[in-house]
């Protein structure tokens, strides 16, 4: 007789440390796709805010939420198993909710459980992709508004792009402080937790393997980036903030990165735009390659 390890409330989940960021990497890499949900970095950052928690297995890292509730995120590690139902059993128990899955595990969850899954797309959470290439020169008539823009910005000011550098953190610090101060008026919980997890971030980027880029201007820098290399091909940007004052600086910062420091990758993931109609028009005005899609799932041993 087989006998199934069942779900315990007691099982060992723990806040992620800074130091497991490369064993972490180890198993975000065997995944077929790469979600910035499921990046150590944002995971991090968001730590305090979701009450994100880990229990290392040999095979896979689970995730879950817990804070507001009791959520589960896509289990990091290889995909490809033909365990699923005995891991999610053992791992969340007979009945559970997952949010931000990718397709592409949905689709092999989906395969081997049937009717034990009930998945719902996510159209607030898709991650939206780009032709590194594409947005490095913003050549052609496609591109032609966002070139005017950084044209516009050049002819204005006499700024400068500056790879970022350790020397630069408090710098980043203070501008990401500036940032957060001038848009207090506007904030919500969720942009002062970001704020927060970023200056979290800022402590420990280059231990993160994080690259990103500054622009300058007068001796003072009024925009940066943080980016993270997944693979030689694929770089997610996680951070973009500019000051209010300079309109145009958003998408000199956007291009000059691509152009200086991360023209060698092919594809750019620029993240979600978390159902905000700006945000989205704004993604889509990039013209994206290609989108991470994700969906909501509940699982069900007994339907």
């Amino acid at each position: 007789m087989k006998i199934r390890r069942r779900f315990s409330v007691n099982e060992v989940y723990r806040p992620l440390d800074v130091s497991q960021y490369g064993k972490y990497r180890e198993f975000w890499l065997r995944c077929d796709e790469y979600s910035s949900d499921m990046s150590f970095v944002i995971l991090w950052a968001w730590q305090d805010f979701f009450g994100y928690e880990a229990s290392w297995e040999p095979e896979l890292i689970w995730l879950r939420q817990t804070k507001p509730d009791l959520k589960w995120l896509a289990p990091v590690g290889d995909w490809r198993r033909a365990d699923w139902a005995e891991q999610l059993r053992a791992h969340v128990g007979d009945e559970a909710d997952f949010i931000d899955v990718p397709r592409s595990l949905v689709r092999i969850w989906q395969e081997q459980l049937g009717a034990k899954i009930a998945a719902v797309d996510d159209r607030d959470s898709y991650e939206y992709l780009y032709n590194v290439e594409e947005l490095a020169t913003l050549a052609g008539n496609k591109h032609m508004k966002r070139r005017n823009r950084v044209n516009k910005f050049r002819r204005e000011f006499n700024a400068q792009y500056k790879t970022l550098t350790p020397e630069m953190t408090e710098e980043i610090k203070n501008l990401q402080r500036s940032w957060t101060h001038d848009e207090n008026e506007f904030m919500t919980k969720m942009l002062t937790a970001e704020g927060e997890g970023i200056l979290r971030v800022l402590d420990h980027w280059p231990e993160m393997g994080l690259i990103g880029g500054a622009v300058e201007l007068d001796g003072r820098l009024i925009a940066y980036t943080l980016a993270e290399p997944v693979t030689p091909e694929l770089i997610m940007i996680h951070y973009e903030k500019g000051l209010p004052d300079y309109h145009e600086v958003y998408q000199v910062i956007n291009k000059d990165f691509l152009f200086h420091d991360a023209r060698s990758y092919k594809i750019a993931n620029r993240e979600e735009d978390m159902g905000d109609p700006g945000l989205r028009h704004a993604k889509l005005a990039y013209l994206p390659c290609g989108y991470v899609e994700k969906c909501n799932v509940h699982w069900n041993a007994n339907a």
